[in-house]
């Protein structure tokens, strides 16, 4: 049996520190060992792959879970980057990226979670940044300066009787940029209309008329909360040991806090029984004519995202439907020359509690919406009535088998 170099010894039920391991398996496609540990006095959770890959990774992940469209846990995830409590300086994250011999830095805020990664070849160097990024995550300063910096504050612009008060901040411009695509407003709709009663109505990023609305009270509430070791996962990745990552991270961290319940668990949204019809509208430029600028689509909410065989085969039925040019659903909507391409957001969505899917047509005129849902539903009558072509099951099953053994830097490093 193959037995992991890096990390001798550790089997189930051993305890690591504060940390208990519960299970260690063998992960043949990646050739890699990975480790799964709960903090006993915190109830963090942990993963680590271990392999004989220098590029170490490190990642810190909270479920935030925003109930409005303040944007409070983007604004969160900027603000805690602006010193802290070992680091008392502005922005010793971008100290660090001139610093450190970082592969990759960055911090993410998605509809449901937060995370702060980096990678590095360099074993010094990786202890240095999990410093900083542990630092800021759980200790920052989160001061009002940092706030209006990177959230919102009133600005004077104009000169003479062209004076007048305007709203500026970090967040504030990159979401009104955001805000004013279509892609953007048509994925954030599709969110909104389909889950109303769950955290994914609301705008992660912030909505900038309501983004002003946020406090600096609340924003350093929305931290004591979400960003608890409670409510933490910790990712490692690579070659070193993963011993010595579970005893800086708790000597650092986690011998700081005790357990709590954060209340961050994302409920199922309820299902309706009947379909329902709604309407969104984004900003056209005055010059433009708005008569072909209608998006139109159809869009489901599907299995649970832990139901990992309904996931697997909404993937596949994807990709059979509209995984190209040929693709059944796609042919037929592309034929009818409704619109000049598919809608923004088209595809099978696996990020949230409960998966969706969504299908239509751009550049399309109001009219053509009850057309658009006719196509599509007669694609998938058909297809119920008389089967997919196994063949094109077994196509899809390849596309989705070679895309996922695939190493690549993109999107992201690997």
């Amino acid at each position: 049996m193959q037995k992991d170099a890096n990390n001798p010894g550790i089997a189930p039920g051993n305890r690591l520190g504060g940390y208990t391991v519960n299970k260690v398996s063998y992960l043949t496609d990646i050739q890699s060992w990975l480790y799964q540990m709960e903090h006993e006095g915190t109830g963090t959770r942990h993963i680590h792959i271990s392999n004989t890959d220098r590029e170490n990774t490190f990642g810190v992940a909270f479920k935030t879970v925003p109930t409005d469209s303040t944007g409070v846990a983007h604004i969160l995830e900027h603000t805690v980057l602006c010193g802290s409590e070992r680091f008392p300086v502005r922005d010793p994250f971008f100290s660090m990226l001139k610093r450190s011999l970082s592969t990759f830095m960055n911090a993410f805020t998605a509809s449901d979670w937060t995370m702060y990664p980096f990678a590095t070849q360099n074993r010094k160097d990786y202890y240095n940044l999990m410093s900083v990024y542990l630092d800021a995550a759980f200790f920052p300063d989160i001061d009002e300066l940092s706030f209006k910096q990177e959230g919102h504050r009133l600005d004077v612009t104009g000169e003479g009787k062209a004076v007048r008060l305007v709203y500026k901040g970090v967040v504030y411009n990159e979401m009104k940029g955001a805000m004013s695509s279509p892609d953007q407003v048509m994925v954030r709709s599709l969110l909104n209309a389909l889950y109303p009663d769950t955290t994914y109505s609301n705008n992660s990023g912030g909505e900038p008329a309501v983004i002003p609305s946020l406090t600096h009270g609340q924003l350093k509430a929305f931290h004591a909360r979400h960003y608890h070791p409670s409510n933490a996962f910790f990712y490692t990745y690579g070659n070193l040991s993963v011993k010595d990552h579970l005893g800086f991270i708790e000597e650092r961290v986690l011998s700081r806090f005790s357990r709590i319940d954060p209340k961050t668990d994302v409920p199922a949204q309820p299902r309706w029984t009947t379909p329902k019809t709604v309407v969104y509208h984004y900003p056209l430029d005055r010059s433009e004519d708005p008569a072909k600028k209608y998006q139109a689509c159809v869009a489901w909410l599907l299995a649970d995202i832990k139901d990992t065989f309904e996931v697997l085969v909404a993937a596949v039925i994807e990709q059979v439907l509209i995984g190209n040019a040929a693709s059944p659903l796609r042919k037929a909507l592309m034929d009818s020359q409704l619109g000049t391409a598919l809608s923004d957001g088209t595809g099978y969505d696996a990020e949230n509690r409960d998966t969706m899917f969504s299908v239509g047509l751009k550049d399309v005129s109001e009219s053509d919406a009850e057309k658009i849902e006719t196509i599509v539903f007669d694609v998938l009558k058909r297809l119920a009535d008389n089967g997919i072509d196994p063949e094109l099951v077994e196509s899809a099953i390849h596309q989705i088998e070679f895309h996922r053994k695939e190493v690549t830097n993109t999107p992201y490093p690997y």
